[in-house]
């Protein structure tokens, strides 16, 4: 009797990273807006801010995580009542799953929350750059990651 193994699929498959952030931004923070080819989601860990997707303004607070889709026009702004805290994190995906997250506003728990503090712990082990710069369009891997870093991000 012999074994079948059994091959797994990938229900989201990630091409590339592009930017993975962690902010401390000041009460009055405001970046103006961008657009991409790429999906990016914003997730505000600590205090409130208000997003801005095309045409569409919604206040974020803790626990809310707002996904803008590529070619999106997208801003973010402190509003002046506490100095947020935020995960940033774009990358590149094809896979039509993805459609569920275009123009959505979800709420984490204390788990995916937790997932999304290890993607920041992992990326300070892989990438030779700060992670607390709005402006940085690459992120220059070291040249000695930590062994299986760039993996536990991947998953």
């Amino acid at each position: 009797m012999g074994y079948d193994g059994v091959t797994l699929k990938s229900s989201i498959s990630i091409g590339k990273i592009y930017s993975i952030h962690y902010f401390e931004y000041m009460s009055d923070f405001s970046f103006g807006g961008e657009m991409h080819n790429f999906w990016e989601f914003i997730c505000v860990d600590k205090g409130e801010i208000g997003v801005t997707a095309d045409k569409t303004f919604s206040l974020l607070k803790t626990g809310d995580i707002a996904f803008h889709q590529p070619n999106e026009f997208h801003s973010v702004q402190a509003t002046g009542k506490t100095a947020p805290n935020l995960v940033v994190i774009s990358f590149e995906c094809y896979d039509p799953a993805m459609n569920f997250f275009r123009k959505r506003i979800l709420k984490i728990d204390d788990l995916e929350r937790n997932l999304l503090a290890n993607i920041i712990i992992e990326a300070r082990n892989c990438f030779d750059c700060r992670l607390d710069d709005p402006y940085l369009m690459n992120m220059p891997q070291k040249e000695s990651p930590v062994f299986g870093a760039e993996q536990m991000i991947l998953n």
